[in-house]
C-alpha cells in the first residue's frame, strides 16, 4: 500500500485584511504525532489568536480524517484545511493554519476563503513523496523457532528492530501492510501475535 504525503515541513504566509495566516504541513503517522507538531507550531507562533488544523491518517477502512475550527466560527477553518489535504490526495498528513487577528472581522465566508487559500498554498509549496505503509507487529515465539521466524522476516522484507529474550522471546518488527496477512498465516503455527 502506497500513499502520498509531505516531505519535511511545508510553509506559507497569507495576509487578508491585516490578519496574518501561517500555514505549515508535515507527515504524521498518529494522533500523538499531530499533537507534537501542533505543540511545535504553538511554540513558533506563541501569541497567535487561533491554531486551526486538519489531518488525514491511515487508509481504507482505517482512514481517519479530522478538522477543528479551534475557536473560529463552526466550519469556517478546519473543513477548508481538510478539503485542501483531500484535494491533493494526501494521507498521513497534518496541516496547521495559525492566525494572528488583524482587527478586521472577515465574516464566515472570508474565513473559509482565507483558511482554505492558506492551506492550498502551503500544500502547493510542499515536496510530495510516495511512501509505503508499514505496520508494527509484536510476536512471541519459542527459543526453538526464533531462527525460523527471523529468516521468514528477512524473506518477506520485515525489519526486526527489537528482540526481548525474557521470559520468552518477544520480537517487535515492521512489515509492509500489504504483507501482514500472509506473514501471520505463515507463522501462526509457531508464533503468537500480540497485536493484530
Amino acid at each position: 500500500m502506497k500513499y502520498k504525503t509531505v516531505a519535511g515541513i511545508a510553509y506559507t504566509k497569507h495576509v487578508v485584511k491585516k490578519s496574518r495566516f501561517f500555514g505549515e504541513a508535515t507527515a504524521v503517522d498518529s494522533t500523538e504525532a499531530v499533537k507534537a507538531f501542533l505543540g511545535e507550531v504553538r511554540e513558533r507562533y506563541p501569541k497567535a489568536s487561533h491554531y486551526c488544523y486538519a489531518y488525514s491518517i491511515g487508509s481504507g477502512s482505517e482512514k481517519r480524517d479530522y478538522a477543528t475550527d479551534a475557536g473560529e466560527p463552526t466550519h469556517s477553518a478546519g473543513p477548508p484545511i481538510l478539503a485542501a489535504i483531500q484535494a491533493n490526495e494526501l494521507s498521513n498528513t497534518v496541516c496547521v493554519v495559525t492566525r494572528y487577528y488583524g482587527g478586521i472581522n472577515l465574516g464566515i465566508g472570508g474565513l473559509i476563503r482565507a483558511y482554505g487559500q492558506c492551506a492550498r498554498e502551503c500544500l502547493q509549496n510542499a515536496t510530495i513523496e510516495t511512501r509505503i505503509a508499514y505496520q508494527e507487529l509484536q510476536l512471541k515465539v519459542s527459543y526453538a523457532h526464533i531462527g525460523t521466524v527471523v529468516n521468514r522476516c528477512k524473506r518477506m522484507g520485515a525489519q526486526v528492530f527489537k528482540i526481548d529474550y525474557t521470559p520468552e522471546p518477544l520480537l517487535t518488527l515492521r512489515i509492509r501492510r500489504s504483507a501482514v496477512e500472509t506473514f501471520q498465516s505463515q507463522l501462526q503455527s509457531i508464533a503468537h501475535f500480540i497485536n493484530p
